[in-house]
């Protein structure tokens, strides 16, 4: 993966800004990966992070199952398309037997934010698919002055200020002034750079600028169109907010489940 240098992402924009509106015509796509594991702080237990000479722990092999994400911005009209590129799996000693799986609770396939900040996502929680349909707001945020850099870039700490959904942190840059993100996590002063909460933990591998205006069309029409096949449908649509509340309620239970303790963030 390519690092993001100190000073990339602010040359990067002021180039940008001195090509004038003819080059803005020709490039107005960001293209910015994030690789997604799931492990998070509030997930591992203390058993799940012991190893022992022969096999690694838990947390090690959760940690080597990434997943890496792509998402497209449209600089013009801020629209974004969200969408999951591959997995892979490294493997620890001990875990070497490829029959050996992991049991995921959530994965997203994409996620779409419109112009008018309408939200669609594609979604696995425990082995059941979700097509939600939300909005920019179904996460109302909290923001703080905890600051600290990621790949390089100034990143300021938020929370998500319902109890609807606990445990959701994410960490967003002010130099790209898009207020764009990973799956729903939409709305902030910035570009979400990093996000955790019970399920997952996903951070920013790169960032770039490309000309793909028709490939991000054509990508963004072909999800946006899959999303309205599945909500006449009707059997696996549902509300963000209402999705939102069962995850939430779900990592309640989990948490209290695994550390024999309830959640009080």
């Amino acid at each position: 993966m390519v690092q993001i240098q100190k000073y990339s992402v602010f040359l990067f924009f002021m180039y940008f800004m001195l090509q004038g509106t003819a080059q803005s015509e020709i490039k107005e796509i960001i293209k910015v990966t994030y690789a997604s594991t799931p492990v998070s702080q509030y997930k591992m237990t203390d058993s799940d992070t012991r190893s022992t000479p022969t096999k690694a722990s838990v947390h090690e092999f959760m940690k080597g199952i990434t997943d890496y994400y792509s998402l497209y911005i449209n600089v013009k009209d801020r629209s974004s398309v969200y969408v999951l590129d591959s997995t892979v799996q490294q493997r620890p000693i001990g875990w070497e037997n490829p029959a050996t799986t992991a049991a995921l609770a959530d994965t997203v396939l994409f996620s779409i934010k419109t112009s008018k900040n309408k939200t669609f996502k594609h979604e696995w929680v425990m082995n059941q698919t979700f097509y939600t349909e939300g909005e920019v707001g179904d996460i109302a945020w909290i923001l703080t002055n905890d600051q600290k850099k990621i790949k390089g870039l100034n990143c300021f700490k938020a929370k998500a200020k319902s109890d609807n959904y606990p445990m959701l942190t994410v960490w967003y840059t002010r130099e790209l002034p898009v207020a764009n993100g990973p799956s729903v996590y939409q709305g902030l002063p910035g570009l979400v750079v990093a996000a955790e909460d019970y399920f997952r933990t996903i951070q920013i591998q790169n960032i770039e600028y490309t000309d793909k205006t028709k490939e991000y069309q054509k990508l963004y029409k072909a999800k946006y169109d899959t999303f309205l096949e599945e909500k006449k449908r009707k059997k696996h649509y549902d509300k963000e907010p209402i999705l939102l509340i069962k995850k939430g309620d779900l990592a309640r239970s989990n948490y209290q489940y695994y550390h024999g303790k309830p959640y009080k963030g």
